[in-house]
């Protein structure tokens, strides 16, 4: 992988690879001897254009055949999953006009995704379609799109190399051949701009790579700092790779401390805007779902489950090791001779190993998966193709056996993991367990996954009739009758339910969805940890708070004593009423104004640290008891 004869690095490479610095016969322009002028006519902007645009055709086919297979599989595997659907209630808030909440008059942040959350509602206020199938297809345009973006951004960095042979694919094929892959290339959530954003972070930094040293705009260099800064919105914890993304564009265009500044200020500035907005409104520093999953914390031992939970279906490690393989060879044969070159190649492989740490020490996720997809990426962006080589291609073949063999055999299940506190870790296969839940191929709609819970549908559509304003509650969850809401809430209805997105789904808009995990109930995800059933699912609510935060109290009686006890839903009510827990309700259900926004934003670092005793008895001494 040595630049040409008669070149200095890629800074001269490019020279070969980029239509920009060519002459309109495709030659590399000569240098002007010294003294004279130079005349050799730079080409019109069309024409270079217009050979941009030119990409051979093995070429084509090598970046085609991958991605149409990945859309094929893409659309086979469409559906969405419970966790998408809590992204499409937060879009019907917005666009009815109560803010980017999950239930109108409670400011609590479900959304991981803040970009995802407001691209949906952008299609969401233009489009004619239904929320659901907008977030999948949605997904599958920009997997797909991200996909290519990738392939195309290693083809030039090859042909930048001046590595003419024939491309072949390569890593793409242990990308491709991953079922799960398939599964989250749809899934409703956030995944498809994940890999867009990638995607097209590598291909513009490709594009850093080509242009020469000091050749760099000041628009361009800006414009591609501020695509980088929108990582932490696609999802918080790609604001690693971001850091990572600028200082290999700062090292690659060699640039001042000024303009360091400068690219930094125009990374971070939607970044921070939102974060003082997410601060003020919601009176946290980081969405809900990161505070009830413990985001902060250490939980090695589970990532490592997850990371095996992952490797062992597959036998990934066959791939990786001829990936490896093949690298070495091609190293040995043509070993990068700039610093640049080493940049732009690291880059990817650097941010894929600070994502495998954060994911390794949050415990890693309870959908099988799920979270090794963009570091899979990562980690394969140098790797995607490969040139026809005597040594490499045999390599390549057995990668693509193994693709075969791992895409049409090889599956995952449910995995529990038993824990030395009794708990259990569940990862799941999430798509396969809804297709069966939803007795359909293709989960695609709210109406699907409604069908799941009939007789909370039923008792809703019974409630509306009779016009009483009432607390169902999932029998999955809890066997109680339905209790009267509290006089003093807005909300006609509610529902008690452990998945928190059929949930929305069901209950109308003027509803308020009550989730026992705590990703839309701000004192469930502020409560210790009760028990650990897997990642994000170890905080279950005790039922006497949520009696006492919505529940009328002439309806305390009809709580069976199983569910919860006089005792605690006295307790539960008392401590609500005190100190740092009564600020924490009032910081959410306080209507908007000037100085709650600034009384959030203030107190947001504090709130965020704050812990309540799960059991209501200890929280009441907690936050009753004089100092």
């Amino acid at each position: 992988m040595t630049p040409p004869p008669g070149t200095s690095g890629p800074a001269d490479a490019a020279r070969v690879a980029d239509p920009d610095l060519q002459s309109p016969t495709g030659e590399p322009p000569s240098a002007p001897e010294a003294g004279t002028a130079d005349t050799t006519a730079a080409p019109t902007r069309p024409t270079a254009e217009r050979r941009r645009a030119r990409v051979p055709l093995p070429d084509l086919l090598a970046l085609g055949l991958p991605t149409l297979v990945f859309a094929i599989m893409g659309w086979h595997q469409r559906w969405i999953t419970d966790d998408g659907l809590i992204f499409t209630r937060a879009v019907r808030e917005i666009l009815a006009g109560n803010g980017p909440v999950y239930s109108a008059g409670e400011r609590v942040e479900t959304s991981t995704s803040t970009l995802w959350q407001w691209l949906l509602a952008l299609l969401g206020g233009i489009t004619p379609f239904d929320y659901a199938p907008t977030a999948v297809y949605t997904g599958l345009i920009l997997s797909v799109a991200g996909l290519w973006l990738s392939l195309d951004g290693t083809r030039r960095l090859f042909r930048g190399l001046a590595v003419t042979r024939l491309l072949l694919p390569a890593g793409v094929l242990v990308f491709i051949a991953i079922p799960s892959v398939w599964d989250f290339a749809t899934a409703g959530m956030e995944t498809g701009l994940i890999l867009f954003w990638i995607g097209l972070s590598w291909w513009l930094l490709i594009g850093t790579w080509l242009r020469p040293v000091g050749t760099h705009t000041t628009r361009r260099t800006l414009a591609l700092s501020f695509w980088f800064g929108l990582g932490p919105l696609v999802r918080p914890d790609l604001g690693l790779t971001m850091v990572i993304l600028l200082a290999a564009q700062f090292l690659l265009i060699r640039a001042r401390w000024r303009g360091a500044l400068a690219m930094l200020a125009c990374a971070g500035f939607l970044p921070a805007a939102y974060e003082i907005f997410r601060m003020g409104y919601y009176g946290l520093i980081f969405p809900m779902p990161a505070l009830t999953k413990e985001a902060s914390g250490s939980l090695w031992g589970r990532g490592w489950d997850y990371l095996t939970d992952y490797m062992k279906p597959y036998y990934l490690w066959i791939p990786m090791i001829l990936i490896v393989v093949a690298v070495a060879l091609a190293l040995t044969r043509r070993r990068p001779a700039d610093r640049r070159t080493w940049i732009v190649i690291g880059t990817p492989l650097v941010a894929a190993l600070g994502q495998t740490v954060y994911v390794l020490k949050v415990g890693g996720d309870f959908m099988h998966g799920r979270m090794w997809l963009p570091v899979l990426l990562l980690v394969l962006l140098p790797l995607l193709l490969a040139p026809l080589d005597r040594l490499i291609t045999p390599v390549i073949v057995l990668v693509a056996v193994w693709a075969v063999v791992c895409g049409s055999t090889l599956r995952s299940g449910v995995i529990t993991t038993p824990a030395p506190d009794g708990n259990g870790n569940q990862v799941w296969n999430e798509r396969d367990t809804y297709a069966a839940w939803t007795r359909t191929d293709n989960p695609t709609t709210e109406e699907a996954h409604i069908r799941t819970l009939p007789t909370i549908e039923e008792a809703f559509r019974n409630e509306k009739a009779g016009g009483e304003r009432l607390l169902f509650v999932d029998p999955n969850y809890m066997k109680v009758p339905p209790l009267p809401l509290r006089a003093d809430l807005d909300h006609d209805k509610g529902l008690v339910i452990g998945r928190l997105g059929v949930g929305g789904s069901i209950t109308p808009l003027g509803g308020i969805v009550v989730d026992v995990w705590g990703l839309s109930n701000t004192v469930g995800a502020h409560i210790t940890e009760t028990r650990h059933t897997a990642a994000g699912h170890k905080k279950l609510l005790p039922f006497a708070w949520n009696v006492a935060l919505y529940v009328d109290p002439a309806g305390d009686a009809l709580v069976p004593p199983d569910a919860a006890t006089q005792e605690e839903i006295r307790a539960a009510r008392a401590a609500l009423r005190c100190g740092d827990l009564a600020e924490l309700v009032d910081s959410v259900d306080e209507p908007m104004s000037a100085s709650r926004f600034w009384k959030n934003l203030t107190g947001a670092v504090d709130r965020t640290k704050l812990r309540i005793p799960a059991n209501p008895i200890e929280a009441e001494k907690k936050f009753c008891s004089p100092s």
